[in-house]
């Protein structure tokens, strides 16, 4: 494993790295099925299955780093791989941003469901993990200018939320990070004779 991380660090995705893959995930595989055998099935996390897109029994699992470092972690801990508990499930999130069109903040809320948000504000319903579609149609009405990429950082504060048992705070923390990220490109378009109009 160590050998393999600093390949992996050099980012070195040669022969080299898919040989000792393919070695480790021989061998990951056998042990797997020595530890069920014995009645103690290694537990991996369960977005490391749903990622892999396959039973952590099948020969393939293995085939990469990071289920070969849960199983490891798995035998030096039976808990280690337990998923952290989802807290913040039906929990409500504000969302403030400053409009231009307006002059002041607009609060958006956001309650976390199991599979993306309910947004509440002009227009309330369901969302998906990354504020699609009602989040955008909002401020898009509102005529704020917004960072490329918001739904990946929002989608990935929601899955951080889940993997990671993250409190409501911390939650919250997250949309207060995006809600001055959006602050300061609203405030800071350009102004002036040349743009009066533009929007």
């Amino acid at each position: 494993m160590t050998q393999m991380r600093q390949l992996l660090d050099k980012g070195d995705v040669g022969a080299n790295i898919s040989n000792l893959l393919q070695e480790a995930g021989e061998r990951s595989h056998r042990l797997h099925l020595l530890l069920k055998a014995r009645g103690l099935e290694p537990k991996h996390h369960s977005y490391m299955t749903k990622n892999r897109g396959m039973a952590s029994d099948d020969p393939e699992f293995y085939y990469h780093f990071h289920p070969v470092e849960d199983l490891l972690k798995f035998v030096e801990d039976p808990h280690a791989n337990d998923d952290p508990e989802d807290i913040t499930i039906g929990a409500q999130f504000t969302l403030r941003i400053f409009t231009r069109r307006w002059g002041h903040d607009e609060v958006y809320r956001f309650t976390r469901t199991a599979t993306g948000w309910i947004f509440d504000a002009h227009g309330s319903g369901p969302c998906d993990k990354g504020g699609n579609p009602l989040l955008f149609s909002n401020l898009d009405h509102d005529s704020v200018f917004y960072p490329e990429g918001l739904s990946g950082w929002l989608e990935w504060l929601w899955t951080q939320a889940e993997q990671n048992g993250l409190t409501q705070a911390q939650v919250q923390q997250g949309f207060d990070d995006l809600g001055d990220w959006i602050r300061l490109i609203e405030q800071n378009v350009p102004s002036g004779p040349i743009w009066q109009g533009y929007a």
